[in-house]
């Protein structure tokens, strides 16, 4: 009965938060990319396998946003209850029972996951590939599963090649003595083949392209011309008249969303039509220049100790989370299914605002736990569950950094995963010491007299 219980209690908290919050929540994006999946119109605005994965789940008579957030609910749940179970077949009973409760109750992940967003799909799609690595040996279904979760993560988000590396590297780590360079190839190779299904993919699905990376440039060249008084952006990118006082007024430090509405002359929008051969290079020659600023370093900064903090201030609160049901276009309007089970559910939520719901502090929480179990080992851990939470670290860390230079705001969830794995970095730490001082204790007990 125990074990039946390690199992499902991952499955009854991630049911709990989505039927209380069903139909979940749709933010403009999430409303756009309904809508390509009601038209089979795909965009790259965001990557267009989502929406056509979101087309398919349509034509299979789950309407609305069920197959998504049942998708997202299964590979959270999934990952948890896995990762639950593995440990207590290693003879880690506390681990277990911590894994199954904690996981899935990250406030974080408590936080975000009735959201329609790729990041949920990523970070779900990442955490079960944990749970499979686990297993020894592999079977050839384990091994294609494996493939199709690490394909979805970096199909749904292409930054997530970057959470992608550890991973590959441990599913093809060679045993103990035999050659690491030819796994270390096969790594490389699976990796290629991983972009190569991306790419083909997105230039099969895709009928209208726009240059999203250039949000970036544009809102540093913004941040930077506010800074030093200088109109930096290229003129054949903002309409006639552009001046300081225009890019000052619809700055916001931690957003690149208002400077393409809140300017009397206009920017292009780089989200709506792809940018021409000449603005792409006067737009890339701009930005580069951006690295001899001193006011790039301390904006870049700026953005990302807000990514990393609490999301407390009036301009980060709105970045934290976004509980609504946009509507967009011809989308039918949704309607809150339990209207008295979700008000309780935001009750509960909205009660852990502040340093619960801030990614810095997980981060680093679990590079702390990292070094701790460096320090200490502990003898009853396998190679496996050590080695998955260097994975952890590297892959929570290397899809981190890069957003100190990439991400065109500060919104939480562009951080969930690296929170989800440190977090989980962190129990599995907490559990092996338990365990460890549970087994010694047994050993100290005293035989009961005859």
């Amino acid at each position: 009965m125990s074990r039946w219980l390690l199992v499902l209690l991952p499955w009854v908290i991630v049911a709990a938060v989505l039927g209380a919050s069903w139909p979940g929540y749709l933010s403009f994006d999430g409303a756009f990319q309904w809508y390509q999946a009601r038209t089979g119109e795909y965009g790259t605005v965001s990557p267009p396998q989502w929406p056509a994965l979101w087309t398919l789940m349509l034509t299979l008579g789950l309407p609305a946003t069920s197959g998504p957030l049942l998708l997202i609910g299964a590979l959270h749940a999934f990952g948890a209850s896995r990762l639950a179970t593995f440990a207590g077949q290693a003879g880690r009973p506390l681990s277990a029972w911590l894994l199954a409760t904690m996981v899935p109750a990250c406030p974080l992940l408590l936080l975000l996951l009735p959201h329609v967003w790729t990041d949920l799909v990523l970070c779900g799609a990442l955490l079960s590939a944990c749970a499979l690595l686990q297993a020894q040996p592999r079977q050839p279904l384990q091994h294609l599963a494996l493939f199709a979760l690490l394909w979805l993560a970096v199909a749904v988000r292409h930054n997530g090649i970057f959470a992608l590396l550890p991973l590959v590297l441990l599913w093809l780590w060679p045993a103990e003595g035999a050659p690491i360079w030819p796994r270390l190839l096969r790594s490389g190779a699976v990796l290629a083949v991983l972009l190569l299904l991306n790419n083909l993919s997105t230039s099969l699905l895709a009928t209208r392209h726009a240059d999203t990376w250039a949000v970036t440039p544009l809102f540093d060249l913004q941040a930077v011309s506010v800074a030093t008084e200088r109109q930096l952006l290229p003129a054949n990118l903002v309409g006639e008249g552009m001046d300081i006082v225009q890019l000052r007024d619809a700055f916001n430090p931690y957003s690149a969303t208002t400077l393409f509405s809140g300017t009397r002359s206009g920017v292009l929008n780089p989200t709506v039509a792809e940018l021409d051969s000449a603005q792409r290079k006067a737009l890339t020659r701009a930005w580069i220049g951006l690295l001899w600023e001193p006011a790039w370093w301390s904006h870049r900064w700026r953005l990302f100790r807000g990514l990393l903090g609490p999301h407390t201030a009036p301009q980060l609160e709105p970045l934290a989370d976004s509980p609504a049901l946009t509507t967009y276009d011809s989308n039918p309007p949704l309607t809150r299914a339990f209207p008295e089970g979700h008000e309780r559910y935001r009750r509960f939520v909205e009660s852990m605002r502040g340093w619960l719901y801030a990614p810095g502090l997980y981060l680093l929480a679990g590079l702390l736990a990292a070094l701790l179990s460096l320090r200490r080992s502990t003898s009853r851990m396998t190679r496996d569950i050590r080695d998955i939470r260097w994975v952890l670290l590297g892959s929570a860390w290397l899809y981190t950094l890069p957003y100190l230079v990439l991400a065109p705001s500060a919104e939480t969830r562009y951080l969930l995963w690296p929170v989800l794995a440190s977090w989980l970095l962190l129990w599995l730490t907490v559990g092996g010491w338990l365990d460890d001082l549970s087994s010694r204790r047994e050993r100290r007990a005293p035989f009961p007299a005859a």
